[in-house]
């Protein structure tokens, strides 16, 4: 090495600071007050911003409205014994979405209802026609004797009814039979139809108040819900009036916000490459502040999109006033997914910069021994793959072609594309804004600034793209040229090209990037150019409502915890194309399909859903008969034994994690709810039955925390805040109404005596649910792990359907759609993004399960989600790589390509099998199974190589003139991703080796070890 060379690294060295110095250098920004209050990230950002304020005073002003109306004695006595509900659907649902989303909302919650009340009616007709005429003429002549001459016969009969004077046991038994039905049928909702979960919970509720007060009726009675749905009914006006008078805004004006703020975190991930490019590759390892960064600024991308698709169907239903319509919205979404993609891709450019550093810190700090020695279950570290690694690094050592040495000419060579790329971004949230922001505005001169603006950097964006193609990309080679004028004179006959193939991972994936904001772009720009004047848009579209309920996405195991062999959406294609049944060929005659049907039908039965349905039933039944039998019919009355039932039946979870998780927030949010509902009673209302002013004022000041919890707390803590806000609605609502409602049978009691029924009640059917759940029981522990089992099998076969498109060159699927990737594909990325997303709060769930039987391998969970997340990450990279590379590279490097080795292939195979199995089965790996597909890779790839003779020179030439191509990037992107997925698949072998354990090859590991250095491959 040259006295120029070393003082050249040491300057490269020296021009990337460490994290601390970048940290240090930093300004400190000025802190608000709300960031000095000792509050949480989330509470502080909200509080800091007009548009959650104005959301919240929208929200709190309805809810105060909602118990303002139960004051006067008019509209409480119009209002009824359930006028509370609408306190409480305030907090449960609140006016917090435009106008149409809380039209939908609101509906389902209505169709639940009177699908509850239908079948409720149904049962009671049908208990009607099946009681005994004689027995009730006989019932009826005995009560009205019994209150002859008496003051006040009326309320004696009524008090008769609720004690259970006129049950009989055939009307209970018809009444049992349709509630089973109904509470079948919500649970099959809720199963199957995640997104109408809260329609199945209010029918649920329905029918629970109905055919548990319908029985102890004699006659008909189908009024029985009339007070509860005028509470419903009042708080839909009154929430509508607030959508619509404070703070309106519409899904399209809310839509192009969301779309604006994505374009915002777009510009961010492009701003942040240039530290990343900054930070030295020893400052970016899992866990460092830079990491930590870029991780979450992925996430935020991909949460921000996932908002904008959820919402994307409800677009064209509603009125609007402004320049572009849904359509106009929706033609946004495809180039915002692309757009999405690839800088995911770019940002993880980090974990392509680590991966080496951290080789190399093992390669430092243990030697050959130890790490055969010390932990069985390692990656194993053959003597081939030592060979290798040692070889690479003294050559990039020797030649000064270190990723440390490579990151000042990749800094050099984009930083033009990726400030025009920053100012393409920046021009288009200009132009979003002011769209969204100048609806009700005449003219549209600022219009056309912005569109101006945006042109103007749209050309010089793509003036940067001609120029990096055509010379710019060439500075990531300097660092090269020397090596290279050695390799064609002969000196060298290999040259290290592990940073040089990092280099083009960052490249290709900003150019890739740049044709999508580009393409975004110009959507943008035609959009702009064509609505320059306002107008009302109608609504249209509406079968966009029934596709999105019948949509299976969340479906499942995702809704109700439980999935005892779960099959993910890429898992059960595959499966069902492929999968036979090993006891018995399809059926051929009519008895053999009838039979088959039965078959399903008892395989469905012990499905999650099912069983998830008949744990339903089953507990219903069970807390529904004390308010049917004569002796506790009045005690259930009285208390209000229903809310146990409810309670019980929301609390119904199949995991054990879940229950207590659900314990732990239940109980919790009904102690907090219960306190501040007394506190604001007993300040409102003193010893008395409550005065009206003083209500509610203190209604008002409690309300204010309880609405800003439910609006922005984070989703963990959802179910604690909604027990909080209707715990406090009930104590609240019912001792106002118990005070001061008139004729009112069975008074539960004002203050402290509703805070205990409440709690008690919540406990019993807490504890009933946590019964019902226990036998038996079902551990989330073993779901997870089968879970992961399914993920690695998705990801097995997203690899092989990407390696099939690259092996099929010209003529393949993936060369047809262009730049963009097949429609097929993009979904299945999307579904095992989604499983394991889903993963994650699994895993984070089952912990909740406790040790019992021994600590559970959280950690190792946890490690082999984010290797799976990795390891999905890089195939998108090589999905992304494969539809920018020319068809005819793809042709012609197939046969000098290593990771395309077809033995190769089959070896990565086997290992996705094998890790798999494992996991869904629990049983052991074999030491003698390949434990470093890296090795394999080396293995093959050397067999290859010697196999060539006399096509080194030919192939010396090639590679030179292949590297100075452009399209070569991409190439270069898709092999590095391979190498990654194999890294990736070598770490989860070893977790998964840790986790179910691995049987031992005694004399194995010394005899390999003796083979490979008798028959190295390396020359």
């Amino acid at each position: 090495m040259s006295v120029r060379d070393v003082e050249s690294e040491k300057q490269n060295e020296a021009s990337i600071p460490s994290q601390d110095q970048a940290q240090s250098a930093e300004p400190s920004p000025t802190r608000s007050f709300f960031d000095r209050l000792p509050l949480a990230p989330w509470a502080s950002k909200h509080l800091r911003a007009w548009k959650s304020w104005k959301l919240l005073l929208r929200c709190w002003a309805a809810s105060w409205v909602c118990f303002v109306i139960m004051l006067p004695d008019k509209s409480l006595s119009a209002l009824g014994n359930t006028a509370f509900f609408a306190l409480l659907l305030s907090v449960l649902l609140p006016p917090n979405m435009p106008f149409q989303l809380f039209l939908f909302a609101i509906t389902t919650i209505v169709l639940g209802i009177a699908l509850g009340w239908a079948i409720g009616c149904a049962g009671m007709a049908a208990a009607l026609a099946a009681r005994n005429k004689t027995l009730l003429q006989q019932g009826l002549q005995r009560q009205a004797q019994s209150t002859a001459g008496l003051a006040n016969p009326d309320a004696l009969f009524r008090d008769a009814i609720f004690e259970g004077n006129f049950l009989d046991t055939r009307s209970t038994a018809v009444f049992g039979v349709f509630l089973a039905f109904g509470c079948f049928l919500f649970a099959l909702i809720r199963a199957y139809a995640p997104k109408l979960t809260i329609m199945s919970v209010f029918g649920t509720v329905a029918i629970d108040i109905f055919c548990s007060f319908g029985p102890l009726f004699p006659f008909s009675q189908y009024t029985l819900l009339n007070s509860l749905l005028t509470s419903v009914a009042c708080y839909i006006a009154i929430a509508l009036v607030f959508i619509i008078i404070a703070f309106p805004e519409s899904l399209n004006h809310s839509y192009l916000t969301s779309a604006a703020e994505l374009v915002e975190k777009f510009t961010g991930i492009v701003q942040m490459q240039d530290e990343v490019l900054r930070t030295s590759p020893q400052d970016i390892v899992p866990g460092t502040p830079m990491a930590t960064k870029t991780s979450m600024a992925r996430a935020a991308v991909v949460q921000q999109l996932q908002q904008l698709l959820g919402q994307k169907q409800f677009l064209n239903l509603e009125f609007s006033w402004g320049r572009w319509n849904g359509d106009d919205i929706k033609e946004l979404l495809e180039p915002m997914q692309i757009v999405a993609t690839r800088l995911s891709a770019l940002n993880g450019f980090a974990k392509v910069m680590n991966e080496p550093f951290t080789f190399r810190k093992q390669d430092e700090t243990e030697s050959v021994s130890e790490s055969d020695q010390s932990d069985t279950t390692a990656v194993d570290d053959t003597f081939l793959l030592r060979q290798f690694r040692e070889r690479s690094l003294a050559a990039e050592l020797e030649h000064n072609v270190r990723l440390v040495d490579v990151l000042p000419s990749i800094r050099e060579a984009t930083v033009e594309l990726r400030t025009a790329a920053t100012n393409a971004l920046s021009a288009l949230h200009a132009l979003i804004v002011t769209v969204n922001t100048n609806r009700y505005k005449r003219g549209h001169a600022l219009q056309d600034v912005r569109l101006a603006e945006l042109d103007t950097a749209l050309a010089a964006m793509r003036a940067a793209q001609e120029s990096f193609k055509a010379d710019r990309r060439l500075v990531i080679l300097q660092p090269y040229q020397a090596v290279m004028e050695k390799l064609d004179a002969g000196a060298l006959n290999k040259i290290p090209l592990r940073a040089l193939y990092q280099s083009f991972v960052f490249a290709a994936n900003l150019a890739a990037a740049c044709d999508g904001i580009v393409m975004l772009a110009e959507q943008v720009s035609e959009t702009a150019a064509k609505r320059t004047h306002a107008r009302l848009w109608a609504p249209k579209g509406l079968r966009a409502i029934g596709k999105l309920l019948r949509s299976s996405e969340g479906a499942g195991e995702g809704a109700v915890g439980e999935d005892a062999q779960p099959e993910p959406a890429v898992e059960t294609e595959e499966k069902r194309e492929y999968k036979l049944d090993p006891d018995s060929r399809p059926p051929e005659f009519v008895a053999q399909r009838l039979a088959g049907s039965i078959h399903v039908l008892f395989k469905w039965a012990k499905t999650p859903e099912a069983l998830f349905a008949f744990r339903y039933v089953f507990l219903t039944i069970a807390l529904w008969i004390p308010s049917v039998v004569k002796t506790s019919a009045h005690l259930a009355y009285s208390e209000r034994a229903v809310w146990a039932l409810i309670m019980a039946q929301t609390t119904l979870n199949i995991y054990a994690s879940d229950q207590v998780f659900n314990y732990v927030m239940r109980i919790g949010g009904t102690f907090f709810g219960a306190i501040l509902g007394m506190v604001c009673w007993y300040i409102g209302a003193g010893r008395g039955t409550g005065n009206p002013y003083g209500m509610a004022a203190i209604v008002a000041a409690c309300l204010l925390p309880l609405q800003f919890l439910r609006l922005f707390a984070p989703p963990q803590y959802l179910i604690g805040v909604l027990m909080s806000g209707a715990t406090f609605a009930l104590v609240v609502g019912y001792s106002w109404i118990d005070g001061n409602l008139r004729n009112l049978f069975q008074n539960v009691g004002i203050g402290w005596d509703v805070t205990w029924r409440r709690w008690l009640l919540v406990m019993i059917g807490c504890a009933a649910s946590f019964i019902v759940m226990m036998f038996p029981p079902k551990s989330g522990r073993k779901a997870v792990r089968l879970r992961n089992a399914s993920t690695l099998s998705g990801l097995s076969y997203l690899y092989s359907h990407l390696t099939s498109l690259w092996l099929s060159a010209a003529d393949g699927p993936l060369a047809q759609a262009g730049d963009r990737w097949p429609e097929e594909l993009r979904v299945k990325f999307i579904a095992l993004a989604e499983q394991i997303q889903d993963l994650r709060l699994r895993t984070a769930m089952s912990k909740w399960e406790g040790n019992i039987r021994g600590v559970w391998a959280a950690d190792e969970y946890n490690r082999l989600l984010e290797v799976e997340g990795d390891m999905l990450s890089s195939l998108a990279l090589v999905g992304g790589a494969l539809g920018n590379m020319d068809p005819a590279l793809r042709k012609s490097t197939m046969p000098y390509t290593h990771v395309l080795n077809p033995h190769f292939i089959s070896d990565v195979m086997s290992m996705f099998f094998l890790i798999s199995q494992s996991l869904r089965t629990g049983e052991p790996l074999h030491q003698a199974q390949y434990r470093n597909l890296a090795d394999r890779l080396h293995y093959h790839g050397g067999l290859a190589a010697s196999g060539t003779g006399s096509d080194g020179a030919a192939r010396k030439t090639h590679l030179r003139q292949s590297l100075m191509s452009y399209e070569y990037m991409f190439y270069a992107t898709a092999v590095v991703g391979v190498l990654q997925v194999v890294h990736g698949l070598n770490e989860a072998r070893t977790i998964v080796a840790r986790l179910c354990g691995e049987v031992p090859l005694e004399g194995f590991a010394r005899w390999r070890e003796e083979y490979d250095r008798a028959h190295a491959v390396v020359a």
